[in-house]
């Protein structure tokens, strides 16, 4: 059996309260419109940072956490290969420089990714 994340989860959830409202007399939801408003909703979910990182779903690559655990378990090899050991200033230095350089190559494929697109954005 299958086990579902936090965040695939919130997102089933978002559907079921889209098509429970689309049932209700009270609002004019309808339930030929509850497909199309769950669509946006997710993709709004999906898309914000914040969500992500609550939820655990950030790729491997984007967590301080991991970074974090490979530069401690890193330290004393390079320790031994430079001849000295790294104080914690030294990793947390190393820290704030791979998050820059994950952020600076997210930037750089954004940007690459725009430019060699073949069609403009659109909202559907």
């Amino acid at each position: 059996m299958p086990t579902l994340n936090p965040f695939d989860i919130l997102l089933g959830a978002v559907g079921g309260a889209v098509s429970r409202m689309a049932g209700r007399a009270d609002n004019p939801l309808t339930a030929e419109m509850a497909p199309t408003i769950t669509r946006a909703i997710v993709e709004e979910i999906a898309a914000d940072p914040a969500v992500r990182h609550a939820t655990n779903a950030e790729p491997w690559y984007a967590s301080r956490v991991t970074w974090g655990a490979i530069i401690a378990a890193a330290a004393p090899i390079v320790g031994l290969i430079l001849g000295h050991s790294l104080t914690a200033e030294d990793q947390a230095s190393l820290g704030e420089i791979a998050v820059a350089l994950a952020t600076l190559t997210g930037a750089g494929l954004a940007l690459y990714g725009r430019w060699r697109a073949r069609t403009p954005l659109r909202l559907k």
